[in-house]
């Protein structure tokens, strides 16, 4: 039984044929131009150098977005942080004013103090002093010295959440910038490998009709031949 490219008596002109029709519905099909080296081998190492480049973007681009999730957790924190301080100062401006008692506020400015020392530990992160977070608040102390401790630990607080803000912003900008690398390696590879719709369906119209008219000479030609032969005999 005759192979795929064997066309027993057909000249080499039909084969080269017959191999350029397959390799039209092999792109058409595919939806790729280049198939294999056979088809670009030039082509294909540069299709092969931007799905590199591709998915190294890909992976710089999680790991960049895996850090700007964890800043963005620690922002959270401190903005906790930040507003257990906000009411710790409402709570010690609210003793100091003579007309409240400082001991029914002190259980929730304890309770103040546990949250904020959690939270600030989680965005300050572990490499912060002892000092940063608060050892206490006592509502019946001097409200001034109260107010100093809570301003420096608002000032810490704020100081981070700013170069994590900025650190926040440098990620995003390289990711965007990763983004569009991406877009335009991916425009790239589809121009030089994608299949051409237009240009291999008319390719493959063109291939079927010199076949149809490769067929019909060989036919002829055959036709002829026995012709002579039935004359000699």
């Amino acid at each position: 039984m005759p192979g795929i490219h064997d066309f027993g008596g057909f000249p080499p002109s039909y084969s080269n044929t017959n191999r350029a029709i397959e390799d039209s519905f092999r792109q058409l099909s595919s939806g790729r131009r280049i198939n294999s080296a056979a088809d670009d081998a030039a082509g294909l190492a540069q299709d092969t150098r931007f799905d590199s480049q591709l998915r190294a973007n890909n992976v710089l681009t999680r790991n960049l977005g895996d850090q700007l999730g964890l800043n963005q957790i620690s922002e959270g924190y401190l903005k906790g942080a930040l507003e257990g301080v906000a009411r710790a100062r409402e709570l010690v401006l609210q003793a100091g004013n003579g007309t409240s008692d400082a001991n029914a506020l002190q259980p929730e400015a304890d309770s103040i103090v546990e949250t904020v020392n959690d939270l600030a530990a989680q965005g300050l992160g572990t490499d912060a002093e002892a000092d940063s977070y608060l050892s206490s608040l006592n509502l019946s102390a001097s409200v001034e010295d109260n107010l100093t401790t809570l301003d420096n630990l608002q000032g810490r607080l704020l100081e981070r959440a700013s170069e994590l803000g900025a650190q926040s912003n440098g990620l995003e900008a390289r990711i965007n910038n990763y983004d569009v690398s991406s877009i335009n390696l991916s425009a790239a590879k589809s121009r030089l490998s994608d299949t051409d719709y237009a240009q291999a369906v008319s390719e493959k119209s063109k291939q079927q009709t010199l076949q149809q008219v490769q067929i019909t000479l060989q036919k002829e030609k055959n036709e002829q031949a026995g012709a002579i032969i039935d004359q000699l005999i």
